[in-house]
């Protein structure tokens, strides 16, 4: 058994042989002849197979072979591939796994396949690949293929989910098509949940001969059919499921768990591109903590190692620039610095990297040795300018072991001074660079602290990289209102696609913003994953004190709210990693039978928490409450409206007004206010019941900050309501 599962191969019969024009695969253009023309006579035990392949029999000669296997606990596995190297593929996206579900091999009349607890997937006598539930129903069926065509698969006017999102379609959930993509502000997935009843995720190994930052498999749907089109081996790990929830969950047990982060993160974090000096950053922070805006981190740009970017550097880059160190303007004693910034003031700090050097005698080490990509970054946003790159030939190349080892040992030093998490910029080098780029991230900090969570921000992202700890945010994004409203449709995109934990540069990175827009978009990371402010150098910076009084007010009541919410956040962030359960869902997949909630982006599910923020510059509410009873969420009072839904809610908006909801039965924790989260439980914890159903809540607390809660070192509270007895009880384990 490999790192990425197992590669051994239960041979049942002669493999199949895949007939293609000049003894070569071209776009995935494959024709099956004769598909078990021979398995009629194979006779099979209905035993059970358990780290194998069936590799199904068809008598012809040429140079592909085609197998069904079990992936983990939640996956059917459909190879094509070369014999000649027959292993699975090594995919950074898929977790690894201990043991594979076990499966039963069947033969019958109208083919031969396995069947798992999952269902069944066989190969028919007609040359086609069909998925059943366990009930026996089809699900979906390929056609014979024939040269000239991709891998289609059979739909019943499926809607599929998952792909992923750029600013163009932020604001819809559902797809016709993906062509994987990591750019600024998109990335795009080989993944897609459809409503036929199953999800899907297609894996190429190599991203060679692709258009930088995409990976070449792709899908496109005619509503009829669904179409993979790949130019090499290709495996496609299906997962029958009867809903949205079920699919996602499966894609999550497929992908690996998320990790829980550091507790720390649940906060808030203060980012700007422009700290000028360490009396700037003194002044800040102590404004932060005298103006009781509650603040766990910063994140610093260039600044903090260098007192100059490296955008006009040509390839040779600069004998002095300094890749990995400290600037002394900034951080003139870093390790003092730092350790008084995390003991006095409990904030933490975060330095920006970008997947490239800058110091020549790095650069001429690094050539010699074939580390370097040949390409550059791509300019501007979506869709990426790649004739205009930068940084053309100074970028690693992070899928070599050998860069990963060098680059994590130059950041150990920086980890042990006290940067306590990572802000990735600028890694679309390649569809997986970040992946790998955050592997030797990992490793940097599992060589000095091998207990310690890790915890990164990155401007892309692609399928596996949160069960590391790694998070993404959306990107370059504008200070405009059109951002703020793609917001919420982005996040929810990029959950179901693979990234459970998304930011945003609130208030916009370019440009300046406002106090109400700023103030708005603050209320929308209240009930994010991870909530960061952030500005371009010569934008006023994102910082409550500097947007007047009234909106200094309303963002200090948000960051109040967003503290007090901790416990039940971090709760389910542990239930998400137990469950593979999405902590924070399209109102799609809460509703799936409310056709008035299958297009709405702008609210969503936080836990039990409907979520729905004033996203319009004139302050109108745009509230659809799905049916049954709602109550007003009132972190603050002893009492609450009770609605009914059904119907959508209008008017103005106060400038501090976050409106959410939620049902009978609601069991909310919430923490008194504190200014940081090392100060919880900062005193008696609330637990606010909603009458009317039976409810409960598990509520989960651990260190903060260490990796025993993997080993079961959590402490779990189970919170229960008894409606009939009007009695909240509770037990702990």
């Amino acid at each position: 058994e490999s790192h990425f599962g197992s590669s051994v191969h239960t041979r049942l019969a002669a493999p199949i042989r895949w007939c293609c024009p000049g003894g070569a695969m071209a776009g995935g253009r494959l024709m099956m002849r004769s598909v078990l023309a021979l398995a009629a006579a194979v006779v099979l035990a209905h035993a059970e197979y358990s780290g194998g392949e069936l590799t199904i029999p068809h008598g012809l000669e040429d140079p592909f072979a085609f197998s069904l296997s079990m992936r983990g606990s939640s996956a059917f596995r459909l190879r094509i591939y070369n014999p000649k190297s027959p292993s699975p593929f090594e995919s950074p996206m898929i977790a690894p796994v201990r043991s594979d579900t076990k499966y039963e091999v069947i033969n019958d009349k109208e083919g031969m396949g396995i069947r798992s607890s999952l269902g069944t997937i066989m190969v028919t006598k007609k040359g086609t690949i069909v998925l059943k539930d366990l009930s026996g129903a089809v699900l979906t069926e390929t056609k014979p293929m024939s040269p000239g065509q991709p891998l289609m698969l059979s739909s019943n006017g499926g809607k599929l989910y998952g792909r992923g999102a750029a600013p163009p379609d932020a604001r819809q959930l559902t797809a016709t098509a993906s062509d994987p993509l990591v750019c600024n502000r998109a990335t795009y997935t080989p993944y897609y949940y459809s409503t036929d009843g199953y999800s899907a995720l297609g894996v190429v190994n190599t991203t060679d001969g692709a258009t930088v930052g995409h990976l070449p498999a792709r899908y496109q749907s005619s509503g009829q059919d669904i179409s993979w089109y790949f130019s090499d081996s290709f495996e496609l790990y299906i997962m029958p499921a009867k809903t949205l929830a079920e699919g996602t969950r499966a894609y999550y047990q497929l992908i690996g768990a998320p990790q829980v982060l550091p507790r720390y993160a649940f906060g808030f974090s203060a980012s700007r591109w422009g700290w000028q000096d360490k009396a700037y950053i003194d002044d800040t922070l102590q404004k932060f903590r005298s103006g009781k805006f509650p603040i766990d981190g910063i994140i610093v740009d260039f600044e903090w190692f260098t007192n100059e970017s490296d955008y006009s550097f040509q390839p040779p880059g600069k004998s002095y620039y300094n890749d990995f160190g400290f600037n002394p303007v900034t951080f003139p004693h870093p390790k003092e610095q730092l350790a008084s910034y995390k003991e006095d003031l409990h904030i933490r700090m975060a330095g920006i990297r970008k997947p490239r050097l800058g110091n020549t005698d790095f650069l001429n080490m690094a050539r010699s040795k074939g580390w370097i990509l040949p390409n550059g970054e791509p300019s501007g946003g979506f869709p990426p300018d790649i004739p205009n790159s930068y940084a053309v030939q100074r970028n690693l190349d992070y899928s070599i072991p050998e860069v990963r080892k060098w680059y994590s040992e130059q950041l150990a030093g920086l980890v042990e001074d006290g940067v306590s998490f990572w802000w990735n910029d600028e890694g679309e080098t390649n569809y997986f660079t970040y992946h790998w780029w955050n592997v030797a991230e990992l490793d940097a900090l599992r060589s000095k602290d091998p207990n310690r969570r890790f915890y990164s921000l990155n401007r892309g992202w692609t399928p596996g990289m949160a069960r590391m700890g790694a998070a993404a945010w959306t990107g370059d994004v504008d200070s405009t209102w059109e951002d703020l409203k793609s917001t919420p449709g982005m996040m929810l995109n990029w959950v179901l696609g693979g990234a459970p934990y998304v930011a945003a540069d609130i208030g916009g990175f370019l440009g300046n913003t406002s106090s109400v827009h700023l103030t708005r978009w603050i209320q929308i990371g209240v009930f994010m994953p991870i909530m960061r402010v952030h500005s371009v150098i010569d934008a006023i910076p994102h910082f409550p004190w500097l947007w007047g009084d009234d909106a200094a007010a309303a963002i200090r009541k948000a960051l109040e709210l967003r503290y007090r919410l901790i416990p039940y956040h971090y709760s389910l962030a542990h239930a998400q990693y137990k469950t593979q359960n999405l902590w924070i869902r399209p109102l799609v997949m809460e509703f799936p039978d409310d056709p008035l909630v299958a297009d709405i982006t702008t609210q969503w599910m936080d836990g039990d928490i409907l979520v729905a923020p004033i996203v319009e510059e004139n302050n109108l509410r745009d509230i659809y409450l799905p049916q049954g009873q709602w109550y007003l969420l009132a972190p603050d009072a002893t009492a609450t409206l009770l609605l009914g839904g059904g119907r959508r809610l209008g008017k103005d908006g106060s400038l501090d007004e976050m409106p959410a909801f939620v049902r009978p039965g609601t069991v909310l924790p919430l923490a008194p206010v504190v200014q940081h989260t090392d100060a919880l439980p900062g005193g008696p914890l609330e637990v606010q019941v909603y009458a009317g159903k039976d409810g409960s809540f598990v509520l989960v607390e651990d260190d903060g900050e260490t990796l025993g809660y993997t080993a079961g070192q959590t402490r779990n509270t189970h919170l229960k309501w008894d409606e009939a007895s009007k009695t909240l009880s509770w037990t702990v384990d």
